[in-house]
């Protein structure tokens, strides 16, 4: 395992750009041009649960061209209000994810949060409302695996990578299929949920919940409880920067409050409810420890990865923290892996920053060219021998 941690910045544009545009939800920047959505057809998703979805599809959007040996794939996973073009920054020619080089899917997950009618299956769009089975993270990385194997051939991945609740999918694609890729790059993950989360989320529901048009649920597509879904949301926000992005982002309470209405309002307009409760659901019940075979033994799933590992946390980040959510006990087991911090008043959200992804494409590029020729491990410093966990992210 390596270590590295980036020096805190002076207040980047990257953070007063997100707070001033209401960059509330998942990073979507503009590509030249948005490939056209494919889709593939799975038929039943047997869940962890014994559950079934019925006529499961997934939605996903692909650049740069797969070889001939289907040898040169990267799946890249947005996070939880995110959409299949939330990681669009990473893909291009000269990109962290070059597609002069590789062939890069960005997938709708499971139950994605999105108004689209045609994106992957969800509660909404499957039409059963509250009566969709539960899933968790293991199910969402279940259905990614199919869709790569059975729709587009796919035998082994280069790489897989996400941000947020895409990161948290990202470190259980190295515990459920640790031979299926050679690298996994997480960016502010958690490897299991946290209490502090859990109030969170609950909290989020619960507001959703007490609007009047929620309906247990079963509200019209064309009148969704947009006020309770936009509220709820701000207390995500409010965990998800830190307290020093506040106080540099606006200079006065009454910005303070214009941002929090206008950004309820983009989000209750944009967010789908129950498809949002149901994502919430999978991260809070998510522990890598729980996967099948291991018995609730975190350390021994940690240990179980074969991929490199490049791990993004933030020690600022107070909705995924690197302590209580797993990220520096599973670091202590992993066999191959480095630890960049972004150590950002961004918080959750730095790692849509200019500064973020400057270094993301850095240290994905040299892993890439590193795995590309035959070289073995990640570059960069090791651990100091008298490395602790007290000596990162202290509280």
């Amino acid at each position: 395992m390596q270590f590295i941690k980036c020096a805190t910045s002076a207040v980047h544009a990257a953070i007063i750009s997100a707070l001033s545009t209401l960059a509330i939800l998942s990073s979507q920047p503009a590509v030249a041009q948005t490939p056209p959505a494919q889709t593939c057809q799975l038929g039943d998703l047997t869940l962890e649960t014994g559950e079934v979805i019925r006529d499961f599809k997934m939605t996903y959007i692909t650049f740069g061209k797969l070889n001939a040996d289907k040898s040169n794939a990267i799946l890249s996973i947005h996070g939880l209000q995110g959409n299949r073009n939330s990681q669009s920054a990473w893909a291009g020619p000269g990109r962290a994810f070059d597609t002069d080089r590789y062939f890069v899917i960005q997938p709708d997950t499971l139950g994605a949060a999105s108004n689209d009618p045609n994106a992957t299956t969800s509660p909404t769009r499957s039409g059963l409302n509250m009566s969709f089975p539960r899933f968790n993270i293991r199910d969402m990385v279940k259905a990614e695996h199919r869709m790569l194997t059975e729709c587009l051939g796919i035998k082994h991945l280069v790489a897989v990578a996400g941000s947020s609740m895409g990161g948290i999918e990202t470190m259980q694609w190295a515990v459920s299929f640790p031979d299926f890729m050679d690298a996994v790059m997480p960016q502010t993950p958690m490897a299991r949920a946290n209490r502090q989360g859990n109030f969170i989320w609950e909290s989020v529901r619960q507001a959703i919940m007490l609007d009047p048009k929620w309906r247990d649920g079963n509200y019209p597509n064309d009148d969704p409880p947009r006020a309770g879904i936009g509220v709820g949301l701000q207390i995500q926000t409010v965990v998800g920067w830190s307290a020093a992005g506040f106080e540099e982002g606006f200079a006065t309470r009454e910005q303070v409050h214009a941002f929090h209405a206008a950004s309820a309002k983009t989000v209750g307009n944009s967010v789908q409810a129950r498809d949002w409760i149901y994502r919430s659901w999978a991260i809070q019940s998510h522990d890598i420890g729980q996967t099948p075979g291991f018995n609730g033994d975190f350390a021994a799933a940690a240990r179980s990865i074969r991929a490199r590992v490049l791990m993004f946390p933030n020690c600022q980040d107070q909705l995924h923290p690197p302590r209580e959510g797993g990220v520096l006990e599973a670091m202590q087991h992993i066999p191959v892996a480095k630890l960049i911090d972004y150590d950002d008043i961004g918080g959750h959200r730095a790692s849509t920053g200019a500064r973020a992804l400057a270094t993301f494409t850095t240290e994905v590029r040299d892993l890439l060219n590193r795995i590309a020729e035959g070289r073995p491990g990640i570059n960069g410093p090791r651990i100091p021998k008298n490395f602790t966990r007290a000596d990162y992210c202290p509280r």
